[in-house]
């Protein structure tokens, strides 16, 4: 799972290479000598959310035991969804195959509001949700088969998974799942996409292809969709971040909006994104602004915000680094992101974190916020100014 993240001296590592990360910037310039350092502190930063305990919102399992994640299990999936102005739920998948759903709230919820049956007994790789009138679909993907849960007014319910759960063998492992323009879009580490069509769909709508002109060295870390139809995806390999659009057919069609060239976007594997009311310093300076969280081969979350120019399926989509990469104690071999990706319709209010990384681990060697030992959780963030 993910075997390019098991680095050790994680704490070492990110004190050493920050001070490069902070003098680095997006794009390339003609000048000699470092770059300025990147702000800090701008509208759409991360912040770590005031109420959690050493950074931790829930931990794993559906007891929240935060912040000791001894007896829990590394998280290795998330996804959120938006149902109405007053309900959210923040999906976490684990190392053994477990689904858990929680329902979004100021204050951590002490308990999940439902354990999915998948009948899974290895690591979740891709998670996802859809709501189509009263009914839940929840999409989860373990080795090689994506399982559904379909549930009527609530999330997973008692329910099981439809049968027979769809087989993806052959096509690499999952690395996350993502929902754009009414599809479900699953990518593997080999660069290999499939989709099925959200809600009563049991069945490949596209079986497992190559990413349109993807490099042939490359290895996918993570996946992300926006507001408009757009699906991102991160190359580990090669450092980069493709940008494709999702058809109505469940293709993909590669955009421009290809970005590499950053030292701070090296290895680049859990993304997400954010369509936040208030602009930042730079690159989106007029609100609405669309963020993008990145987390790098130091543990660090890369911080860019985005201009969409064009319109559907012919989008341009440009990347800004606008703030310093945002680096903290609690973040433990982050191999899973997730976020409400459109806050601002419907407006869904700043008393809920927005921003949501798992802990694919323990720590019990250094001290974070008082605790000595910490992990197996997920840590939840807001925006600076948003």
């Amino acid at each position: 799972m993910h075997s390019w993240l098991r680095q050790r001296g994680r704490r070492v590592l990110t004190t050493i290479l920050l001070p490069m990360m902070l003098a680095s910037c997006s794009g390339n310039t003609n000048s000699t000598g470092p770059a300025a350092p990147l702000p800090t502190g701008q509208n759409g930063a991360l912040t770590l959310w005031t109420t959690t305990n050493a950074g931790c919102y829930v931990s794993d399992g559906s007891n929240n035991s935060c912040p000791s994640g001894t007896n829990n299990n590394m998280v290795t999936a998330l996804a959120t969804q938006t149902v109405s102005l007053s309900t959210q739920y923040l999906y976490v998948g684990d190392s053994q195959g477990k689904v858990y759903v929680w329902t979004a709230a100021n204050q951590a919820p002490t308990s999940s509001s439902a354990t999915c049956n998948f009948s899974f007994t290895s690591s979740v790789s891709g998670l996802a949700s859809y709501l189509s009138l009263t009914t839940y679909y929840v999409y989860a993907v373990s080795g090689s088969s994506l399982e559904i849960i379909s549930n009527s007014g609530s999330p997973c319910g008692t329910s099981t998974p439809t049968s027979p759960a769809i087989s993806l063998s052959g096509s690499g492992t999952t690395v996350g799942l993502a929902i754009a323009n009414g599809y479900v879009y699953g990518v593997t580490s080999t660069g290999q996409y499939y989709s099925v069509a959200a809600g009563n769909t049991f069945s490949l709508t596209h079986t497992p292809t190559t990413l349109p002109n993807l490099p042939s060295t490359a290895t996918i870390g993570g996946i992300t969709a926006d507001q408009n139809g757009i699906v991102f995806v991160t190359d580990h390999a090669n450092s980069a971040i493709y940008a494709y659009y999702a058809n109505s057919d469940g293709t993909l069609t590669q955009i421009n909006g290809t970005y590499s060239g950053n030292v701070d976007v090296t290895n680049p594997v859990a993304i997400t994104t954010v369509y936040a009311p208030s602009p930042t310093s730079t690159g989106c300076t007029t609100g609405p602004c669309e963020f993008l969280y990145v987390t790098n081969y130091s543990y660090a979350v890369v911080q860019l915000v985005l201009s969409i120019s064009g319109s559907e399926p012919n989008f341009s989509v440009g990347y800004t680094e606008f703030n310093a990469p945002y680096t903290s104690c609690e973040i433990i071999d982050p191999v899973a992101m997730t976020s409400f990706p459109n806050v601002v319709n419907p407006s869904i209010s700043g008393n809920i974190p927005w921003v949501f990384i798992g802990q694919n681990g323990m720590e019990a060697s250094s001290s974070c916020f008082g605790e000595t030992t910490y992990g197996n959780s997920v840590t939840a963030y807001n925006l600076t100014g948003e």
